[in-house]
């Protein structure tokens, strides 16, 4: 339960230890998922559009196993905390009850949102990982009977483009949740005005 603590010149709302260590857990999960998946359109895929075909389709594969993994555990955390968040606000329809809901959904929508526009293109590069696996990792002509918007690099370059809406999803998750976590009470202080007994009676 959250106490108001007169601490200093200021009230303030105290939280229980596992409902902070819940909100932490929360933020740094979806700040690092929205981080991650910024950063692999943004700074990755850039870098290795650089790469022959075939090392490049290794590269591909190689990040989207470790990714798969990591991202789904934050995904995880994140939704089912502002999930609870939201579930115990005693306020129905309460500004923060509405910010962590909105969180919560945005989460959840990177799902479909993945599986909708990014999977298949993810399916074609794993498979054509697995074509070039024999294949040198130099070798520069490798796709050279491959028509030019069915290359490696143009799939990998239109995943980037794709999967910046899913960091998108993210980043408005992350603000909405910040939002709610600091917001939980209108700061006041806690000193009054010394009134006058005339005051007192109105005059």
């Amino acid at each position: 339960m959250a106490a108001l603590t007169n601490k200093s010149l200021f009230y303030t709302e105290e939280l229980g230890s596992m409902i902070r260590v819940a909100q932490v857990l929360g933020l740094t999960s979806t700040a690092f998922l929205a981080g991650k998946v910024f950063a692999s359109s943004f700074t990755a895929v850039p870098a290795m559009l650089h790469a022959p075909a075939p090392l490049l389709a290794k590269q591909f594969k190689t990040v989207f196993d470790s990714d798969i993994y990591v991202n789904s555990i934050a995904s995880v955390v994140a939704t089912g905390v502002f999930s609870f968040f939201a579930y115990r606000d005693p306020n129905p329809g309460s500004r923060h009850q509405v910010l962590y809901t909105t969180a919560a959904a945005l989460i959840a929508a990177a799902v479909p949102y993945s599986f909708i526009f990014l999977h298949p293109i993810s399916r074609q590069l794993l498979q054509r990982a697995d074509d070039l696996a024999n294949t040198s990792l130099t070798d520069t002509a490798a796709e050279s009977g491959i028509a030019k918007e069915e290359t490696t690099h143009v799939l990998v370059d239109r995943w980037a483009t794709l999967n910046l809406g899913r960091s998108l999803l993210c980043c408005v998750a992350a603000l909405s949740a910040t939002w709610a976590a600091v917001d939980r009470l209108e700061v006041v202080p806690a000193v009054g005005k010394i009134v006058g007994g005339a005051n007192r009676m109105g005059h």
